[in-house]
């Protein structure tokens, strides 16, 4: 006969405890701490596992059906960051600083939590993914892509840990978002394998480790023909990191990533940090031939892309600098040849 796990809850800040009920799978013991619905409006809240004990339908303490369900199991990191409950912006909670609007689309969402409808749950989160503005609807959607994880969901695992290594609406944990890509890379989700890459190539968890990320960018170029594989996969061609330099088989490798880029339905993001790559090595002329007039076309149209990434990339200010650099270069140049 099915055994039930009922766990007696102390929500934070709270002195009195409430049951629910605990997924099998879950790593529950006395002092796990946990996020809840709580309340007639199911905000999601942090809570502390007091008690535990596993029940059939017919001795336990509540009717199951009418049982709600721990979401999910906190960090200790979680539990104690002031990422506050969603739809409370102050410790408080006398101010939500949530729209009407907002508080429906959050109740949409605790619906299909409730229901356990991963499919709508799963669409919900990522119509919602990149709602920063919002503390309380972007909680919802990492509780809602952590359900669909659990639920072998690989592109909620992606997002997830996009979100973890960012830092947009969760705290910034990159030893999170590696985990996290790690299920979506072995799912075959050539995002994650690429973002892999960068935790390796940066050493965002610790040291660099160039071998990792040659593995992975090599594996998404390969095997995908990702342009974000093949550009980084040409930089370390470039600058000889894990392999033996290769100028000339670095600038294939832009040149390849160039074309992919263009295909329908890819990550077109990329694109200037190609052509700035290409414009570059046209107009330095170090290791094809000096083309200064393609070689400005190129970072003309790189310039463009990274003013459009501005909002929302830390990096672009350097980019531009090192763009408007080599734009200078290359006039130069042609204004030389006109003489």
């Amino acid at each position: 006969m099915k055994e039930y796990c009922y766990c007696s809850v102390q929500p934070k800040g709270m002195s009195s405890v409430y049951s629910y009920l605990a997924d099998d799978g879950m790593d529950i013991r006395i002092g796990t701490p946990v996020e809840i619905p709580f309340g007639h409006d199911n905000v999601l809240t942090k809570g502390l596992v007091v008690d535990f004990g596993y029940y059939t339908e017919d001795n336990a303490p509540w009717p199951v059906e009418k049982t709600k369900k721990i979401i999910r199991v906190l960090t200790p990191e979680e539990y104690e960051s002031d990422w506050d409950d969603a739809g409370k912006n102050g410790k408080d909670g006398k101010d939500d600083g949530l729209s009407e609007q907002d508080k429906k689309e959050i109740a949409e969402a605790m619906g299909y939590i409730l229901s356990g409808n991963y499919d709508e749950m799963f669409k919900w989160a990522v119509n919602h993914h990149d709602r920063v503005d919002c503390p309380g609807i972007m909680k919802v959607v990492c509780s809602c892509y952590q359900l669909c994880v659990a639920q072998n969901n690989p592109v909620a695992a992606l997002n997830l840990g996009t979100l973890y290594y960012t830092g947009d609406g969760v705290p910034q944990n990159f030893k999170k978002a590696e985990e996290l890509y790690k299920i979506a890379a072995a799912a075959g989700e050539v995002r994650a394998i690429c973002n892999l890459g960068y935790v390796y190539y940066y050493g965002r968890c610790g040291e660099v480790d160039y071998a990792r990320a040659f593995q992975c960018f090599n594996l998404g170029a390969v095997l995908y023909d990702d342009a974000n594989c093949l550009y980084k996969l040409g930089d370390m061609y470039r600058d000889g990191l894990f392999v033996t330099a290769n100028g000339k088989f670095a600038f294939q490798l832009y040149l390849r990533a160039l074309q992919q880029v263009s295909v329908p339905n890819t990550d077109h993001n990329c694109a200037p940090d190609i052509q700035f790559r290409l414009g570059r090595e046209l107009v330095e002329g170090d290791i094809v031939t000096q083309n200064a007039e393609n070689g400005l076309s190129l970072l003309t149209e790189a310039l463009g892309g990274f003013y459009a990434r501005r909002k929302n990339d830390a990096a672009v200010p350097e980019l531009v600098q090192k763009t408007k650099e080599l734009i200078s270069k290359a006039e130069k140049i042609l204004d030389a040849d006109m003489k």
